[in-house]
This record gives structure tokens, C-alpha cells and sequence, in this order.
């Protein structure tokens, strides 16, 4: 199996002399407002398309930390509302560190199967009861295939699903995943950063990765990468930045 192509997560950065006093009008992508604070490290604001707050968001911070970058800042480190990441480049991947997140194995709750229509081998959780439920299925399974699920979701949980498995056909890929938090207003997440910093625990702890190429297999697709190091989570994304 190839690496399968991927269109990745756009959103749109704007960039501003100071916080905004409002939120932006709804869209067709995600919206993120970014400004230097009075000592220089990127500020970032990002909304889903429906105009949602965004608590921390992947994606955003890996666009704006290369939008800043392209404009000739040194950036070393970025935050969001109350998460102060680490930022840095190598090569064409653009990285953001964070504290790590701990999984916590859980029992795959009965409602999954119905859901989702199928049943994964196991499941854990991370943060409070608006944090992630991970649901593992077996190896290589297509993950194209679980149903998407609808506003339905929120009776039954409030935490975000991160559907993911090991490949183990591609010698490019490590992990599968996708992401899905309609009660949050994502039915289902192109490209999903902070699912990788939640992964990147969940698989140490499972096959003792410390590092994963991960193939999110959302219909357009994406590339994520992440790696453990000196008790930091780097998630990484290329990153291509237009009209900057």
C-alpha cells in the first residue's frame, strides 16, 4: 500500500495588531486570528467554520507559527488561549510541542458498536469528560468504512472520538485515524493535530512508539507526524502557507 494522497486541513490566518473583540463571521474553512504579545510570541484564536471556539487546535498553530516564520519572526514559541507550545522547522515539516497528554485505558463502551458500526478491540480515555475517548480497531483495518457519526453522539459522550489502528501495510505509515466531535461542532476533522499529541501517548503505551506517521483517512485526507522527546510531544505537518 502507498502513501495515500492527502489535501490536508486548510484555514485561513489573519494577522492583527491585537486580540480580536469579536468572533468571525461563519465560513467554509477554519478561521484563526494570530498577533504578537508585547514580548513577541505568536497569540492564536481559531474557530471551526460554524463559528466555534476552538480550545486548541493543531492545525491552527502549525499555520500560524510557519505564517510568522514566512514573515521573518523568529519563533520559538506560540500559544493558544492557555496552552504555550514550543515551534520550531525542520526541513518542509513544521512542528509544535506541547506537555504530553496521559491515556488512560478504559472499557469500549456498548454504545460504540451501534455508532459506528463496528466494534473496536479497545479503548481509552484522556482529559476530563470533554477530553477524547480513543477507540483502537484492529490492525489495518479501514477506517474509511466506521460511520460518521451525528449530533446523535453527544447522548451518549462529551469527549471527542479518536478512531485510530496500526497500519501495517504501508513501511510509510505507522497509525491510521480519524476524528470526530460533533458536539463540539467538527462532524468529522480533516487533519487533526491535537488528536496526534493524544496518540502519541496512546501508542508509546501500546507498541512503544516514540515516534508515528499517521495517514488520517478523512475523504481529504491527511499527513501528521509525531514524535516523544525530552518529555515534550511534537506534533509536526508540512505546512504550505499562500499569499504570504
Amino acid at each position: 500500500m502507498s502513501i495515500p494522497a492527502a489535501q490536508g486541513n486548510p484555514c485561513r490566518v489573519v494577522i492583527m495588531k491585537a486580540e480580536p473583540e469579536t468572533r468571525p463571521q461563519p465560513s467554509d474553512v477554519t478561521q484563526c486570528c494570530t498577533w504578537l504579545s508585547e514580548d513577541g510570541v505568536p497569540q492564536v484564536r481559531c474557530w471551526t467554520p460554524g463559528g466555534q471556539a476552538i480550545r486548541l487546535c493543531g492545525h491552527g498553530l502549525l499555520g500560524c507559527g510557519t505564517t510568522w516564520t514566512k514573515l521573518g519572526h523568529v519563533v520559538s514559541r506560540i500559544v493558544m488561549n492557555d496552552t504555550t507550545a514550543q515551534f520550531s522547522q525542520q526541513r518542509d515539516i513544521s512542528w509544535v510541542g506541547f506537555d504530553p497528554v496521559a491515556c488512560e485505558a478504559s472499557a469500549v463502551p456498548e454504545w460504540v458498536k451501534n455508532v459506528f458500526g463496528s466494534a473496536p478491540q479497545s479503548a481509552a480515555v484522556a482529559g476530563g469528560e470533554a477530553g477524547y475517548l480513543i477507540l483502537c480497531w484492529p490492525d489495518s483495518v479501514d477506517l474509511r468504512d466506521l460511520t460518521v457519526p451525528g449530533a446523535e453522539l453527544a447522548e451518549h459522550t462529551g469527549r471527542a472520538i479518536i478512531a485510530t489502528c496500526a497500519d501495517t501495510q504501508s513501511p510509510a505509515l505507522d497509525i491510521r485515524q480519524r476524528y470526530f466531535a460533533p458536539q463540539h461542532g467538527i462532524a468529522e476533522d480533516i487533519a487533526t493535530g491535537s488528536a496526534m499529541r493524544v496518540l502519541a501517548d496512546f501508542w508509546q503505551a501500546q507498541g512503544g512508539y516514540n515516534e508515528l506517521r499517521a495517514w488520517q483517512c478523512s475523504v481529504e485526507g491527511g499527513h501528521l507526524f509525531s514524535r516523544i522527546e525530552g518529555g515534550i510531544t511534537w506534533v509536526g505537518g508540512r505546512v504550505e502557507a499562500e499569499g504570504v
